[in-house]
């Protein structure tokens, strides 16, 4: 009988050249697949692919990146007008010379002790807002030790005094004044009441306000005295709000969800520029006399600028009246002449004007009376009442509506307080 032993070995011979194949087939399939490996990681890691993710990701964020503006208010356009109206109001007139002491915060929140929740020095904003009006009101500067440094270089200049001084602070920051909020939440949940499903919703709205106020007076510069009745008081109301949203989807106990969170807080100091743009508009229309409320949309008749206006033409003698009624006629674009006498052109001239722009006066208006001239003297023709009467029709529109409340202002207002 055969022994099984060559018949075994020829098996296992074949078995093991078999796993010697397997093995060596593993083996090159494992080095071309760390080849690949190696050139996909050649190529990605390249320098050249690095400069060229680094250029892509350069343009991307230099074309997301926002680009600089113009820092100015809503006011900012108003001190604008206000220099065009002195143009038309007092043109002849010499220019007003403005200087400023330094105008801090007294509220000592501008402290870092207290988080400097507000600049300590906002001089340099009402700087800014005199020198925007124009020509007719110039900015004086005030650098004492600039000037002392140069006269010992050498330098000769001149020195201009000016005719007001503006002085004030920040007065009130009042925390908190008021605020409101609002949530709401929902669950539903399915499956016969055994809980294997549920959805859950909630959000919430809060909102507070606080305010910042600015007082602005002017002190008359020869004699250091303050001007009755010539000051700027205005607060404004700064917003801080903030909203959440959280829902969840759960699965027999499992759950997960997601929460957004928003928070806008109204910049202190954009909000104190515009304080200091207001008050600057009204100090100075106070000053001159000027109805600066007209440069403002929904602006009202300052007090102060009637009654001065009013006292002032009702001391004038009759000729000087008949003279200023000539003036403003010119304003208005009629062809006459100065003569201080009440003449046939002046006459026409006073018709024409209040027949088409002031009809409620009558035919028969005696513009020698402070009711006959006011309407006269504080409506020139201005180029931008179109735009400001289209601005206050869009305000106003919605207050019109029988269903809503009447609309009322976060901001300041000319002459008062928001």
């Amino acid at each position: 009988m055969r022994s099984p032993v060559p018949g075994l070995r020829r098996l296992r011979f074949i078995h093991n050249t078999h796993n010697n194949m397997h093995r060596s087939t593993s083996l090159l399939s494992r080095a071309a697949a760390l080849c690949c490996v190696a050139a996909l990681l050649g190529g990605c890691a390249s320098t050249q692919n690095a400069l060229d993710d680094a250029n892509k990701l350069l343009a991307e964020r230099e074309a997301e990146k926002p680009l600089p503006s113009a820092n100015l208010s809503q006011y900012a356009p108003a001190l604008s007008r206000l220099g065009h109206m002195l143009d038309v109001y007092k043109d002849g007139d010499p220019v007003i010379y403005m200087q400023t002491r330094a105008i801090l915060d007294a509220t000592n929140l501008s402290n870092p002790l207290v988080g400097a929740e507000i600049p300590g020095d906002i001089t340099e904003m009402v700087r800014t807002a005199v020198n925007r009006i124009g020509v007719r009101v110039v900015y004086v500067p005030y650098h004492p030790d600039y000037l002392v440094s140069q006269a010992q270089l050498g330098a000769k200049f001149g020195v201009t005094m000016p005719d007001f001084l503006i002085t004030g602070a920040l007065t009130e920051f009042d925390r908190a004044i008021s605020g409101a909020g609002r949530s709401n939440n929902a669950t539903i949940e399915f499956g016969k009441g055994k809980g294997d499903t549920a959805l859950g919703f909630d959000n919430k709205r809060t909102a507070i306000f606080s305010a910042l106020a600015l007082d602005l007076n002017l002190v008359s510069f020869s004699t250091q005295q303050m001007v009755p009745r010539i000051q700027a008081s205005n607060v404004v109301k700064v917003l801080n709000f903030s909203s959440e949203d959280n829902a969840s989807l759960g699965f027999y106990g499992d759950a997960f969800g997601f929460k957004l969170e928003g928070k806008y807080l109204q910049g202190r100091h954009s909000a104190i520029r515009t304080l200091v743009d207001l008050s600057v508009l009204e100090i100075v229309g106070k000053a001159t006399n000027t109805p600066y409320w007209r440069c403002i949309p929904n602006g009202k008749p300052d007090p102060v600028v009637l009654d001065n206006m009013r006292s002032s033409f009702e001391a004038l003698p009759p000729p000087l009246k008949i003279g200023l009624v000539q003036v403003m006629l010119r304003k208005y674009g009629q062809p006459v002449t100065v003569t201080q006498q009440f003449d046939e052109p002046t006459q026409q001239a006073v018709r024409a004007v209040y027949g088409s722009r002031f009809p409620q006066a009558g035919d028969q208006v005696d513009v020698l009376t402070w009711q006959g001239f006011e309407p006269l003297f504080f409506n020139v023709p201005m180029p931008w009442d179109a735009e400001l009467q289209r601005a206050t029709a869009a305000a106003t529109a919605p207050a019109q509506q029988p269903p809503a409340r009447p609309a009322t202002s976060a901001g300041p207002q000319a002459g008062g307080a928001a």
